[in-house]
C-alpha cells in the first residue's frame, strides 16, 4: 500500500470523507483484503491513541489484559495518552504526508512503549506482590457468627465480597453496628473491599482503627496495610509496616520477611 492509502485510511476514520467517498471506501473493504487487513491494523492505532477508546486492549480478555486496561486507565496511563496526544498535535500543522508517517510512527511508538510498561509490570514491578500475598480464599468465614441481624449482614458481605461484588460488600459492613462483631475480620474484609476499588486512604483509615483497637487481631493491619502500600505502589511505605509487624507480632513473620526481601 501506498501513501495515497494511508491518507484515505486516517480521512476515514477521522470522519473526513464525503458520502460518496465513504461509500466508495465501504465498498473497497469488502473485495480488497490487504486494504482491509491495513484498515485493521490502522484503525486500532488510531483507537490506542485515542483519549476515550482503547478497544484494542479492552478486546482482550485474559486476567493479565484485565489489570493492564486498569493501569492505563490509572493517573500513569492518562499522562501517557496526553503525551501521545500532545506529540501528535505539534505535527497536524505538517502536510498530509508527514502527518500520516507521522501518526504511522506515533502508533508504533506507542505499542512499543505498551510492551515495554506491560513488561515492567509484569516483571520487577512489586504490585503484582499485591496479588500473590493477599490471599482472599484463606480469609474467615462470617458464617459461624450468631443468629443476629448484624450477623446476617455480615454473611451477605461475604457473599458479595466472594462475587467481587465489592461495592456491594461495602454497603452491607457499613450497616453493622454491633461493636462485638466489628473483629480483625470485619476491618480485613473492608480494608481489602476498598482496596480492590482504589480506595487507598479510606482502606488506610480503616486499618489504622484496626492497628489502633485493643483487638487480638489488631497486628493484621500491619500485614495489609503493606499489602496496600504495595498496590499503591509506595514501597517505601510498605517495607516499614512490614518491618513493624515483624518487630511486634508472629502474625504471617515468613510471609512478611519473604515479601520485605522481594521489595529490597
Amino acid at each position: 500500500m501506498g501513501l495515497e492509502d494511508d491518507i484515505l485510511i486516517e480521512r476515514f476514520l477521522r470522519s473526513e470523507l464525503s458520502d460518496e467517498e465513504r461509500n466508495q471506501f465501504l465498498k473497497r473493504l469488502d473485495i480488497d483484503e490487504v486494504f482491509k487487513e491495513q484498515f485493521i491494523i490502522e484503525k486500532q492505532l488510531f483507537e490506542s491513541l485515542n483519549e476515550e477508546s482503547w478497544s484494542f486492549i479492552e478486546n482482550l480478555q485474559t486476567k493479565e489484559i484485565e489489570e493492564y486496561t486498569q493501569l492505563f486507565r490509572s493517573e500513569e496511563g492518562v499522562r501517557m495518552k496526553k503525551t501521545f496526544s500532545e506529540v501528535n498535535d505539534i505535527y497536524k500543522k505538517e502536510n498530509k504526508v508527514k502527518k500520516r508517517r507521522v501518526f504511522y510512527i506515533s502508533g508504533i511508538a506507542a505499542a512499543v512503549l505498551l510492551l515495554l510498561t506491560l513488561n515492567l509490570y509484569n516483571g520487577s514491578d512489586s504490585t503484582n506482590y499485591y496479588s500473590d500475598y493477599i490471599m482472599m480464599n484463606e480469609l474467615p468465614s462470617f458464617v459461624d457468627r450468631s443468629e443476629t441481624t448484624d450477623k446476617q449482614d455480615l454473611v451477605a458481605a461475604e457473599s458479595y465480597f466472594k462475587e467481587k461484588k465489592y461495592e456491594e460488600a461495602l454497603s452491607v459492613l457499613n450497616k453493622v453496628s454491633s461493636p462485638e462483631l466489628k473483629d480483625g475480620n470485619y476491618y480485613v474484609y473492608k480494608a481489602i473491599a476498598l482496596m480492590e476499588l482504589n480506595k487507598y486512604k479510606e482502606a488506610e483509615t480503616t486499618l489504622n482503627s484496626l492497628i489502633n483497637s485493643d483487638l487480638l487481631d489488631a497486628p493484621k493491619g500491619y500485614w495489609y496495610k503493606a499489602l496496600l502500600f504495595v498496590k499503591s505502589k509506595e514501597t517505601e511505605k510498605a517495607k516499614k509496616e512490614l518491618n513493624t509487624l515483624i518487630a511486634k507480632s508472629d502474625y504471617k513473620q515468613k510471609e512478611a520477611k519473604e515479601l520485605l526481601e522481594k521489595l529490597e
